[in-house]
């Protein structure tokens, strides 16, 4: 067969030729780097060194170099310009020291900030410093404070509740100090010079909950709504069984990819934190159920970093491998490189990438296996941001040539291109066979691109009607309204005052008109004809949205796809609820965050829909953190509680398409229990940004008695297959070519404490 090598001694020459030709790929993809600038002029001048221990030491060889620019340095250097600076001589001084305050909350050393905030306050009303100035210090106090309670009651005695809205009372702060402290600053002075302050009256709010005070000890005119939240609710219902499964890791903001890892039917968890020396983490599953930490035993230790990872079968052999991306944000200086994690199996990696011919250093934000040639093998397409602001970003296509080499495709991209990439999602728009290309950018049009079939690209963006938002972060392609097309969804991230704005929305104000439409989602309904319909307005998605990580799935099984998007900004102050978008049988989306239990407030990164303890509906895993060493948090892991609704597991396998079936198309024709008929449709891949869920294809049926059939179409043949040996509430492995269905590993798996463990793993 194709994806097999008959001989051993094959395997091991063709493995040498690919180091050697993947290290003349590094160093040609080098030689073609248009960057500038003293970190490029570094990564020219490294060594490359193949597989995981050369990934090791190039990361460790960076890091060396980059170890006076880290905010960790910053801070240190804040500390000792502070010994220097004990008295405030004017508003100059105070300045200086708002700054140094600054880079201390943003380190996590709070208390520390605290003290110099207090003492600029102090010195600001004695000498009766500018209304600028004091409104500095008001609002770092209030978030001073603020983090200070988080720190002493989150951290240090936390709750599975924490930090969801509505705040229950078992996660309600008992050290009340920082909260209390948090609410006269905000009550009784900014909001008494600044009434209209939304950023101030949301964070007010948000201090009383912590306290159980909201909302009757919040002032009637500050206080806000929790958004989604809805009387007499019914709907899905998640709750936080992190610390229950181990996995309420630390850390900064990073990515979530799900899937079952070492071949024993259950799903396992992999995650990053986006700092050069943040720990990738893999949680496997033991022979109990739990979750347990195999980032040793897999290889992974120390191959460090990443903001964002996706998971693929590139080489066909049956087990999910990773590209796990660095660099993002950093510019000039994010010059780094990513990592093909390549699966034995088992559960245990290899760095690949010099092999592969994958090697470059570039900040690298998103990325997507498909295949876009139909020959059976995954191609890889890198998005890479600006490094300033004169240099366009650029996407680099690579060519799975058979498991053992990609190739770049040269001078692919339409003339002209100007893009900050946020995201790229594949999916065939126009059901011609052929997956294309949508480019999510910031600050300029965002790109369709058509795949021609024969690895040519046209930009359609304008003809297809789909260039909003102008200011746009993550996308992907879903079918919302189940008719067959794939729609597209494309979020907004404006500007200005994130948290103000927000709250502006929860009030039922308007946020601006510029600042609204550029905050705003898009969603664009697929007309079947080449062309989109916005459908925003129509549907409900009017709320400026903020969105980072983010994905879709079924939360209540009634096969309807759901949206949960992981929110927020750098700014320590950006602390608005992840939010739940309800689908309402494709006429309109329904905000569910406060009522559903998963309005998180922390920052919201990689977000991963899977049935982790397959009781037969989707949970979901949520990567949190912000971006300042300061800014951690613990993961969540949403348990779904559950509702009546049946359902349906598929994972297929290609024989002629690519082994995991991404880009196959799934009809699934049931009759509901009134003897009515409907059709639901899924495409297989992995989903959303920052957040790569599992290739197997979980289901709803909503009240429907029987499976009548189900279609799929397979990717690099185009031929329809039709099983009609299914019944819900099973789970099946369809193979490309074979007539029936097999039942698929994996039984039950309820979630399980990890025995002698502390509530609070890893911090």
């Amino acid at each position: 067969m194709l994806r097999r090598i008959a001989s051993r001694r094959v395997l091991a020459v063709a493995a040498v030729l690919a180091v050697l030709l993947g290290a003349l790929a590094a160093w040609d993809l080098r030689k073609e780097n248009i960057r500038k600038g003293p970190m490029a002029d570094f990564v020219e001048r490294l060594e490359v060194r193949p597989g995981s221990d050369g990934m090791r030491a190039m990361l460790a060889d960076i890091r060396h170099r980059e170890e006076g620019s880290q905010l960790r340095s910053w801070a240190r250097a804040a500390r000792d310009r502070y010994r220097l600076w004990r008295d405030i001589p004017d508003e100059g001084g105070a300045a200086q020291h708002l700054r140094i305050a600054s880079r201390l909350l943003n380190e996590g050393d709070t208390e520390r900030a605290i003290a110099i905030l207090e003492k600029v306050d102090h010195w600001a009303q004695e000498e009766g410093a500018s209304r600028e100035v004091v409104e500095l210090v008001e609002d770092r106090l209030a978030i001073a404070y603020l983090r200070l309670g988080e720190q002493q009651n989150c951290f240090n005695n936390p709750h599975a509740g924490a930090c969801i809205v509505p705040i229950d009372s078992g996660a309600q702060h008992k050290l009340e100090e920082g909260s209390t402290k948090a609410i006269a600053v905000l009550e009784d002075r900014v909001l008494k010079a600044r009434p209209h302050d939304y950023r101030a009256k949301w964070l007010l709010n948000i201090a009383h909950m912590t306290l159980g005070g909201y909302p009757g000890d919040v002032p009637s005119e500050h206080l806000l709504p929790m958004p989604g939240a809805i009387d007499g609710y019914d709907g899905p219902k998640f709750a936080n069984v992190s610390d229950l499964s181990g996995v309420d890791r630390m850390n900064n903001a990073g990515a979530a990819v799900v899937e079952d890892f070492d071949g024993d039917g259950q799903f396992d968890i992999f995650t990053t934190s986006w700092t050069i020396d943040g720990e990738v983490l893999l949680y496997l599953r033991d022979a109990e159920g739990r979750l347990v930490d195999a980032t040793g035993q897999a290889g992974l230790a120390g191959l460090t970093g990443g903001l964002n990872a996706i998971h693929g079968d590139f080489d066909n052999d049956g087990d999910a491998d990773i590209y796990l991306m660095r660099g993002a944000w950093g510019q000039a200086g994010g010059l780094l490189p990513n990592s093909l994690l390549r699966n034995d199996g088992k559960g245990h990696f290899e760095d690949a990438t010099v092999e592969l011919g994958l090697l470059q250093f570039e900040p690298t934000l998103s990325s997507t296996f498909v295949d876009l040639d139909n020959d059976g093998w995954l191609d890889l397409v890198v998005a890479n941001e600006k490094t300033s602001r004169r240099e366009p970003g650029r996407v680099d296509i690579f060519m799975g040539r058979g498991g053992t080499a990609f190739d770049r495709l040269p001078e692919w991209m339409p003339a002209g291109f100007d893009c900050n990439p946020k995201s790229v999602a594949a999916g065939d728009y126009d059901g011609d066979g052929f997956a294309d290309l949508h480019i999510s950018c910031l600050r300029q049009a965002n790109y369709l691109l058509r795949n021609s079939g024969k690895l040519s690209f046209e930009d359609v963006t304008q003809a297809a009607g789909v260039g909003g938002p102008q200011r746009s972060f993550a996308s992907w392609f879903f079918d919302y309204d189940n008719d067959g097309w794939q729609d597209l969804f494309v979020a907004g991230y404006g500007a200005g005052d994130i948290a103000g704005n927000m709250a502006r929305s929860f009030a039922g104000r308007d946020v601006g008109e510029l600042d609204g439409k550029q905050s705003r989602p898009a969603l664009y309904r697929n007309r079947g004809d080449g062309t989109f319909e916005d459908v925003s307005v129509a549907v409900g998605l009017t709320a400026p949205s903020y969105v980072m990580g983010s994905g879709f799935g079924d939360f209540d099984n009634d096969g309807w796809l759901d949206m949960y998007w992981g929110t927020g900004a750098s700014a320590f102050e950006a602390i608005i609820p992840n939010t739940a978008m309800w689908n309402r049988q494709g006429r309109g989306f329904a905000e569910i965050t406060a009522s559903s239990g998963l309005g998180h407030i922390q920052k919201g990164h990689g977000i991963a829909f899977a049935d982790f303890d397959r009781d037969g509906d989707a949970d979901i895993f949520a990567q949190l953190g912000g971006s300042a060493p300061g800014d951690t948090y613990m993961n969540a892991l949403f348990e779904n509680l559950g509702g009546e609704n049946g359902w349906l597991s598929l994972r297929l396998e290609g024989r002629q398409s690519n082994r995991g079936g991404v880009g196959a198309l799934i009809r699934v024709d049931v009759v509901d229990k009134d003897g009515g008929r409907r059709s639901i449709w899924r495409v297989v891949g992995t989903g959303g940004t920052f957040g790569s869920s599992p290739l197997e294809q979980h289901i709803g049926l909503g009240e429907s008695a029987r499976i009548e059939r189900v279609m799929v179409r397979w990717p690099a043949t185009g031929r329809e297959q039709v099983f009609d040996d299914l019944a819900p509430g099973r789970a099946y492995r369809l193979v490309e070519g074979e007539l029936r269905s097999r039942p698929l590993k994996g039984g039950s798996a309820p979630f399980k404490r990890l025995p002698q463990r502390s509530q609070h793993a890893g911090h």
